[in-house]
This record gives C-alpha cells, structure tokens and sequence, in this order.
C-alpha cells in the first residue's frame, strides 16, 4: 500500500518523518524510493512527543500512527491540520486501529493499513484517499500467496492435532513469506480467499471478544510487579490489538517460557536497522522491554486464565 501511495505524490521535498518506534516494514517502501529517513520519538505510553520539533521538520511526508488498538496518535489532530496546510503530505497508518471506533479520525490525506495482522488470510492491505488515486495493481503474488496459505492450513491442523512436526514446517512457511516481502514490495492484487473472508467479516465478534479478553488480563496482571501493563484502560471504543505489556528484567526468559508452554507472545517490534543507534533512551527501553499477549478472537477466557498462570508462575520461581 505505501508503495503504492508513492507512485501517487510528489512531495514538496524527498523525506519523511516517521516515529521513532515503528516497524521496518514500514520504513522499507520510502528507503527503496530514495526518501531521507528522519524520525520523532514517543513516550512510554507511546504518545507522540516533540510536537514543536515535528511542527517545525522541512519534510514531505509526516507519517503517524495508533499503537495495539489505542488511539495514541491523537494529540497531532491539531497538528496535521496546520502541516497539510504547509503543503506536507500526511498518511495514517491505521492497522493497529483498524477496528477501533474513534469519534474523531485524524484528517490524513492518506490512509493505509495491513489486515491481515487481525486475523488469519493469506494477504490484505490497503491505501484510501478522498483524493484520486490512480494504479494498474499486478496480479495476486503466487508464490506469496500458495506459501500464506498452506502454512495457514498446516497451522490449524496443528492447533487440531498438536503434532510438533507441523509445528516448525508452517513457522519457517511463515517465514518464507515474509522474506518475500521484505525482498518485493511492489502493489500487488489481493487473493480472492481473502478477498471473500474479508468481506463477511463478522466485526462485532472480533471485537467483544478481544475487549473481554483484554479486561480479563487486565484485571489479573496490573497488580505483578514484575511487568506493566501500557495501557490500563479499555474503552468501548477501542478494539485491542494486542494486551502490551513491559517486562521490568528478563523478558526473553519470559517469553521462552511462554514459547514451551505454546504461548506465542510477539515483541513489536525489533529494532530496524534503520533507526538502531539513533534512539533515546525512552524508545530504546520501549523495543528491550516490551511483549505482546494474544488477546485476540482465537481465544476464550480459559486461555487468558492459563497466560495469566504461566507469567505470574515464571516470576514466582
């Protein structure tokens, strides 16, 4: 989708400004176009900060986001009004907010977002504008696709069987995928599996179901220690991504205990070459310290209940 927006604009000048805490998936499509990086930092609780500085960056493009569902980006509404007004391009990158009802979304000029982080299809992405958008997209990728898809299947066999050897055969297909990407960011139609899936989409189920789960682990892990939980409220109008949490000490050690005990916990996100060495200290104890905990539709309360048992177990011991 950004590749895509990039055929679009011709910036007032080739750079953009990018938070500081992001994924290099995100920084890749503007580093192949030949943009200059430049990068704001956020807080703990992963606002935006530096407003001034940001108001004040000769860049093109400005790109902003939410964080696991929260809508932390939106103390810049005020700002992307006055950069849009300075001719700066503006872009939401809404996948962590995709089913979060806000009140008040940020006038962007452009929006983007990847879907198939909420749930499990082969492929799905997308770029909107009010203005007008102009593309050939390339045919599905095949190769992307046929690998998506079969791990996806080899996946849910396992989740049926618990047969260990399937397990590392879709992990590296998953894998496989990605490097792909990382290799060919170029616009390619969706699939149209995941077109259909995406279109029949229940959305109120993937909602109520994330938001109880969430709760659920709030209530039973705000009061350890030995972690912190970043956001500790969950609103009727936010729909979590993830239940985040920061690790004080050992968190690897956590998250192995997890992966034995078949908890797969992420952490969003390593840190991308691109910005390694160029942190604060705030962003950098944010990449160190963080974990995210699958609170998604997948999972009923017992799950949340045997999570919460692991992680208070682990530092028991």
């Amino acid at each position: 989708a950004l590749s895509l927006l990039l055929e679009q604009v011709k910036p007032r000048v080739k750079s953009v400004l990018l938070p500081s805490y992001i994924c290099d998936s995100v920084i890749l499509p503007f580093e192949q176009a030949g943009y200059e990086l430049t990068y704001y930092d956020v807080d703990k609780y992963l606002k935006p900060i530096d407003i001034d500085v940001i108001k004040n960056s000769n860049v093109g493009i400005f790109l902003h986001m939410g964080y696991f569902g929260f809508s932390t980006n939106e103390i810049l509404s005020d700002l992307i009004s006055s950069l849009k007004s300075e001719s700066v391009i503006t872009i939401e990158d809404v996948t962590h907010t995709l089913f979060s009802q806000r009140n008040k979304p940020i006038e962007s000029d452009f929006i983007i977002g990847s879907i198939r982080k909420w749930f499990g299809i082969p492929s799905g992405g997308f770029l909107a504008s009010d203005k007008t958008i102009n593309f050939e997209l390339i045919d599905a990728n095949v190769d992307f696709i046929n690998i998506r898809r079969s791990s996806l299947h080899l996946k849910f066999e396992y989740m049926n069987s618990g047969n260990e050897s399937i397990k590392s055969t879709y992990l590296s297909g998953f894998n496989r995928a990605e490097h792909i990407l990382d290799e060919d960011i170029k616009p390619y139609k969706i699939d149209h599996e995941s077109e259909v899936i995406i279109k029949n989409l229940d959305n109120k189920e993937l909602q109520s179901y994330r938001q109880r789960n969430y709760e659920f682990l709030l209530k039973h892990l705000r009061d350890v220690d030995e972690i912190e939980a970043i956001f500790n409220d969950v609103e009727n109008d936010v729909t979590p991504m993830f239940f985040p949490i920061y690790v004080k000490s050992n968190r690897d050690e956590l998250r192995r205990k997890l992966i034995e005990n078949e908890i797969y916990c992420p952490v969003h996100w390593p840190i991308p070459k691109q910005v390694n060495g160029n942190l604060n200290i705030t962003t950098k104890n944010i990449y160190d310290s963080i974990l995210s905990i699958p609170c998604d539709q997948r999972y009923q309360i017992e799950d949340m209940r045997r999570i919460i048992n692991e992680i208070v177990s682990f530092f028991e011991e």
